[in-house]
């Protein structure tokens, strides 16, 4: 890790003596900032309102490549929703999940924590079913917060079962239970699928051996049951159809890069940077910010519609903005900046 920040600070260093502050800002915008936009605020726990109530409920760490979503957002019983957000802060934590439960006013009502050991929790209805290659259990922490653990009755655990009694089974599940999700796994080249259903009250998992390799399609899979809403770390070249980009205010024209990826390098441009202001909707009554250090790009191949980006500083390069909301009928929104903040938006009591 050190030599990485060494690595880090020398080329800091070297931007800073081939390329000092002059060379990259190359000229400043005297026009002062129209008065109508001066008391527009940054979306953050700062942000003051007669109206509204902003507060920042999940926060991660991880944020990459292999994690590009790492605050999700989904549908639950009882009409509320749950916050999933990834809790990766070193190797141990990586595959560890931390849930929060609102209700619908927005208020979070419950939380917790599932660390990976060896099991995955699926939520399918009022339950979260933990799985693995052996077995699974389940809570109804879904459905009232309760964590008390309940295995899973497993059938046909020894493969005694011929084939055709397991299909016959499985044909009644598919038509007569509620919930029911099937996964597959090999052992010494062997595979098997585990059907897990929800029936006469209890979850129930049914063993079957198989002649070969077996694939689950998404619409059999425990993820079906799971809607996602909102996600973080959403990207997009265009501005949401339900945010107004009411101006923009330049303050220095300087240089920034575009860093492409995929082996082909990138590229400087000379460009204002400045303060966006904005405007959506929230709760039915119109709601204002501002974002700083925003470039704004118009291109022929997007027909010359803005595309925003922020820049931290002279001769950086700049990360894609996206001002992402997800508006509730039930009169809140959430607000995300990027991958790694997710903030709520309400009306003051």
């Amino acid at each position: 890790m050190w030599i990485a920040i060494g690595v880090i600070s020398i080329i800091g260093l070297g931007i800073y003596f081939l390329f000092p502050i002059d060379k990259l800002i190359v000229e400043r915008n005297s026009e002062p900032l129209p008065a109508k936009y001066a008391a527009f605020q940054e979306i953050n726990e700062e942000y003051k309102s007669s109206v509204f109530e902003v507060s920042l409920v999940a926060r991660v760490v991880v944020s990459s490549a292999a994690s590009p979503n790492p605050i999700r957002i989904f549908q639950s019983v009882n009409d509320q929703l749950i916050i999933d957000c990834d809790a990766k802060v070193d190797e141990e934590t990586k595959h560890d999940n931390s849930y929060y439960k609102l209700d619908t006013t927005g208020k979070v009502t419950d939380s917790i924590y599932i660390a990976y050991n060896g099991y995955w929790g699926n939520f399918v209805g009022g339950f979260i079913v933990y799985t693995n290659d052996k077995g699974a259990y389940y809570n109804t922490w879904p459905l009232n917060g309760d964590t008390t653990r309940h295995e899973v009755v497993q059938l046909n655990a020894d493969l005694s079962w011929d084939a055709d009694r397991v299909e016959a089974k499985i044909k009644a599940i598919k038509s007569g239970a509620k919930y029911y999700f099937f996964s597959s796994l090999s052992n010494d080249n062997v595979w098997y699928r585990q059907c897990y259903f929800y029936a006469d009250q209890k979850w129930q998992l049914l063993w079957q051996k198989m002649p070969g390799y077996v694939n689950v399609p998404d619409e059999e899979g425990p993820f079906r049951y799971r809607k996602d809403i909102f996600r973080t770390g959403e990207v997009s070249f265009e501005i949401p159809k339900d945010v107004k980009l009411l101006h923009f205010h330049p303050e220095e024209k300087m240089k920034y890069s575009h860093i492409i990826g995929g082996g082909d390098g990138g590229f400087s441009v000379y460009n204002w940077r400045g303060k966006g202001f904005f405007e959506t909707t929230v709760a039915g009554k119109n709601f204002e910010f501002m974002v700083s250090k925003l470039v704004v790009e118009k291109e022929k191949h997007n027909g010359y519609q803005p595309s925003l980006f922020t820049v931290e500083e002279p001769g950086a390069a700049t990360d894609l903005y996206k001002p992402a909301f997800y508006h509730s009928s039930k009169g809140f929104s959430f607000y995300s900046p990027n991958a790694k903040k997710l903030f709520l938006i309400k009306l003051k009591n």
